[in-house]
């Protein structure tokens, strides 16, 4: 393989491209099996609320540590991936009828969309569970028991899973674009 005949920059490209389509991959399935299996059964079990909200608090933590990390590590390797296929001599078509390099510049701002969708919707949810979270520990360090309105904790965490339900669609759709950006 010499640089000249462009083998090390297509060689590039793809690797950039595999680490996004991994990553948004990574986290629409993490997503998407959170929304459509561990949150109802979560919201559908017979969990005080109180139990509930610390449940979910597991739940949350466990996925808070890698998913902006992610989230980030996608969008540059599409983007350096969007930048590489566009200097190209040649420009491909892809499925949808864009040159390759545009699909992973849409790629990249579907996965990066997330922050600010997140930011925008989710966040509120995140603050009132971890408060009713923070309550119930704080109550129970002192040897009593947190007074918890079952229905909004319930309802809270129900949306929380159809928001990150919605966030996995804009993770899927990078994916997609990644994917079939050849």
């Amino acid at each position: 393989m010499s640089l000249r005949n462009g083998s090390f920059l297509t060689a590039f490209v793809s690797s950039a491209r595999l680490v996004g389509v991994a990553g948004a991959g990574l986290i629409a399935g993490y997503d998407l099996g959170l929304s459509h299996s561990v949150i109802p059964a979560l919201v559908n079990s017979s969990l005080p609320a109180e139990r509930l909200a610390e449940a979910w608090n597991q739940v949350f933590n466990s996925g808070a540590r890698f998913v902006i990390p992610v989230i980030v590590g996608s969008t540059v390797a599409f983007l350096e991936a969007a930048y590489r296929a566009s200097i190209r001599p040649t420009q491909v078509q892809t499925i949808f009828g864009l040159t390759n390099g545009k699909q992973l510049v849409l790629a990249a701002f579907a996965t990066f969309a997330a922050l600010p969708y997140s930011a925008i919707s989710i966040t509120p949810v995140i603050y009132r569970l971890k408060g009713v979270n923070n309550d119930v520990e704080t109550f129970k360090s002192k040897g009593e028991v947190a007074v918890v309105d079952g229905n909004a904790v319930r309802r809270d965490v129900e949306a929380w899973g159809k928001k990150n339900a919605v966030r996995a669609g804009l993770f899927a759709a990078s994916f997609v674009l990644g994917l079939t950006a050849v």
